[in-house]
């Protein structure tokens, strides 16, 4: 499952790069959709890489596009794995990022 999630990641940047950001959202909410899958361990590297980099780029496009953005459960998961991997992670400038999403994502709730 991971390698499709992957590959569909994949996909979805080359599509952001092409000037496709809606086909590139839809491919990275793909993405995500079958990391959330009962099947796939989310804490396994491959997997939680896919997770971050794809939940980042489907709240980048969604801002852009003004839609609604990732849920509240990858990007909570996002930031677990994030924080596991320290601040030496590639990965490690995201959190900030991802955690001023989820403070709107929970905003947008409440209102």
């Amino acid at each position: 499952m991971s390698l499709r999630a992957s590959a569909r990641f994949g996909r979805a940047t080359r599509l952001r790069e092409l000037g496709d950001k809606e086909g590139a959202l839809s491919l990275a909410r793909e993405a995500l959709a079958l990391l959330a899958g009962k099947s796939v361990i989310r804490t396994n590297p491959p997997e939680a890489s896919t997770l971050i980099c794809a939940t980042v780029l489907v709240e980048q496009l969604a801002q852009e596009l003004a839609r609604p953005g990732a849920s509240e459960y990858d990007i909570s998961d996002s930031l677990t794995y994030i924080r596991e991997l320290g601040a030496g992670s590639d990965l490690a400038g995201w959190a900030s990022y991802l955690e001023g999403c989820l403070r709107e994502n929970r905003a947008a709730k409440t209102v």
